[in-house]
C-alpha cells in the first residue's frame, strides 16, 4: 500500500530502473541552435521536453536518445551526415555531464550505470534514411 511519501516508488525504481525508449532531446537541441537558442540541460530547461533534473526526479536510469533526421531529405548522403552529427551531439552531451550520464553498450553497462545513480545512455537511430 502506498504511504503517500513516494518511498515505495523510489524502492521499486531502485530495484527495476525506469528505461525510456525514445527521447528527441538531441534533435530539439539542434533545432534550438539553428534558431540561435542555447539550452543548458544540466539545469532547468523549461522550453524543452527534457532536462537532466527532470530525468532524475522521474527516476529515469536508462535513456534511448533518438538520433533523428527528417525522412524527406533529397540527398541520402545528407541524412547520413546529419545522423553522424546527431551521434556526435549525444557524445558531447554525455561528456558534458559525466556525473549524470554514461554511454551504455550492454545490459551489464545499463545495470552498472543505473546502479551508480546515473542515466545509462543508449543510441536509437530512427529511420532507414540514416543509413543511406
Amino acid at each position: 500500500m502506498a504511504t503517500g511519501d513516494g518511498s515505495r516508488i523510489v524502492e521499486l525504481l531502485r530495484a527495476a530502473p525506469l528505461i525510456d525508449g525514445h527521447n528527441d532531446l538531441i534533435w530539439a537541441l539542434r533545432k534550438a541552435g539553428e534558431d540561435g537558442e542555447s539550452h543548458d540541460v544540466g539545469g532547468s530547461a523549461p522550453r524543452l521536453h527534457t532536462d537532466l533534473p527532470r530525468l532524475e526526479r522521474g527516476g529515469v536510469r536508462g535513456q534511448f536518445w533518438s538520433v533523428y533526421v527528417p525522412s524527406d531529405l533529397t540527398d541520402p548522403h545528407a541524412a547520413v551526415t546529419m545522423t553522424l552529427e546527431q551521434i556526435d551531439a549525444l557524445f558531447a552531451l554525455v561528456r558534458a555531464h559525466p556525473d549524470r550520464l554514461e554511454l551504455a553498450r550492454t545490459a551489464g553497462d545499463v545495470e552498472r550505470i543505473a546502479g551508480a545513480g546515473r542515466v545509462a545512455s543508449m543510441i536509437g537511430v530512427e529511420g532507414g534514411q540514416s543509413i543511406g
